[in-house]
């Protein structure tokens, strides 16, 4: 259950404070998770095909033996690549490891207070080995949950040691721009812009421009855009709607636009997106 792209659905965590999804194989073109953020650290682990994933302001295509890692209030989406994709997907709420010591304080309250970011995406041996061996550990399900936790431990250090280097500030999702972002889920297929929304919730509009792209990583525009394709692809999925028809509930009136904004997002036109759906 998402509210304005805030994830509400609460994540029920094991005695080791971690939630755990072994990988599951999703079709070429599928929308792996819509675009939404979340207060808990997320981190994922692909094991086969390629996942092309929007992650703060940055996109990546994601491949074998890479790890995707969501820092607290990051919004991020992503989409099956062309052969498919299976990933581990590791949740924890980083808060939940900190504790009195002087490390913890040094190295993980920055973090919890989005003042820090780890690095998007890890490529490096020893945080992709580290992780390897946690997903194991978690889908054997007989590791002690205390070793568990310390392989936690040892993941945040691996990313640490490649990402403190380069602290970024991370965008924080405010009470006043939930209502933004709520209102466009809601009203993304209208003729909306900057300036309309800007003086709906009484923003200067070069202010609000800059400041919704701090908060989500993206300009309103492209996120607008981002709705609408995770919504075509929704429909195109889920119902038998005429693509026509679908355009138009996306907010698109040129079908041409519409099949060169989907070809761009997806990889596919919407033809060829529906047949391997085989609806």
């Amino acid at each position: 259950m998402f509210d304005a792209y805030k994830e509400l659905t609460p994540v029920v965590y094991g005695e080791n404070a971690i939630r755990y999804l072994a990988p599951a194989w999703q079709p070429p073109g599928s929308n792996s998770f819509p675009l939404h953020w979340h207060d808990r650290m997320e981190i994922l682990y692909l094991t086969e095909g390629s996942l092309h994933l929007h992650l703060g302001n940055r996109e990546f295509c994601l491949l074998p033996g890479q790890a995707a890692v969501v820092s607290p209030a990051m919004m991020h989406g992503g989409m099956a690549g062309e052969t498919g994709v299976a990933y581990h997907t590791i949740m924890f709420d980083l808060e939940k490891f900190c504790n009195g010591t002087a490390a913890s304080h040094k190295y993980l309250t920055p973090a919890c207070r989005r003042q820090v970011s780890y690095p998007a995406v890890a490529k490096q041996k020893e945080v992709t080995e580290a992780i390897c061996r946690l997903a194991a550990a978690l889908g054997g399900g007989d590791c002690h949950p205390l070793t568990v936790i310390g392989m936690v431990y040892e993941i945040l250090g691996e990313l640490d040691r490649c990402g403190s280097d380069r602290p970024v500030r991370l965008p924080r999702v405010d009470s006043g721009f939930e209502k933004i972002l709520k209102y466009l889920d809601e009203h993304f297929e209208e003729p909306v812009c900057a300036k309309s929304v800007s003086e709906r919730f009484g923003y200067n509009e070069s202010y609000f421009c800059r400041r919704f792209k701090a908060v989500t990583g993206f300009s309103m525009m492209r996120y607008l855009q981002l709705l609408r394709m995770d919504q075509a692809q929704k429909l195109m999925t889920e119902t038998g709607m005429e693509i026509g028809k679908i355009a138009i509930a996306c907010g698109f009136s040129d079908m041409g636009y519409f099949s060169a904004c989907f070809k761009k997002h997806v990889g596919c036109t919407p033809t060829e997106f529906r047949k391997r759906r085989q609806i």
